[in-house]
């Protein structure tokens, strides 16, 4: 278990094994039960380096997904990629959402990956058109990546 950080230099630390991706679900428990005193200077820094960490986890899971899909022959591995796509944006999504931060703050970074999942869900269904049989829209009209999944955050509020 990750102890949760108290001070920047705790933070710091905590955001790099964010962004590399490891350790999601003690890390989701650790960024919901820290604390960090908002103030000039650090809130700067913190908005800075957790929007870059935000934004690497987008990016990763948005290259994964392309691989997934590269290796997709049927349509059951195409709905298991973009379900996974999914899950991890709704992973960030819950992490975006830190009980720490001012709630202006908090509508940010939750905004930041709303608007990624949102991108990417236009994409998606901008690329199925092509598909003139309709089965490709159906599937990705139908698990869409960018509607949330609330027992991610529910599961670590459990363990709190």
């Amino acid at each position: 278990m990750i102890a949760p950080p108290k001070t920047y230099a705790d933070w710091a630390a905590l955001l790099r094994t964010f962004e590399r991706g490891t350790a999601d679900e003690d890390v989701l428990h650790a960024l919901r039960t820290g604390t960090l005193a908002w103030q000039s200077g650090v809130a700067e820094r913190f908005a800075r380096r957790f929007s870059h960490a935000i934004n690497a986890r987008i990016n990763a899971a948005s290259d994964r997904f392309d691989r997934d899909m590269q290796h997709a022959s049927d349509e059951r591995g195409t709905i298991s990629a973009l379900l996974s796509l999914r899950r991890s944006l709704s992973f960030l999504h819950a992490a975006a959402d830190l009980p720490t931060l001012p709630a202006e703050q908090r509508a940010s970074f939750a905004g930041l990956v709303q608007h990624a999942a949102d991108h990417m869900q236009e994409s998606l269904e901008n690329s199925a058109k092509s598909d003139r049989s309709g089965k490709m829209s159906d599937v990705v009209r139908s698990h869409r990546v960018n509607v949330f999944e609330d027992h991610l955050l529910f599961k670590a509020e459990e363990r709190l």
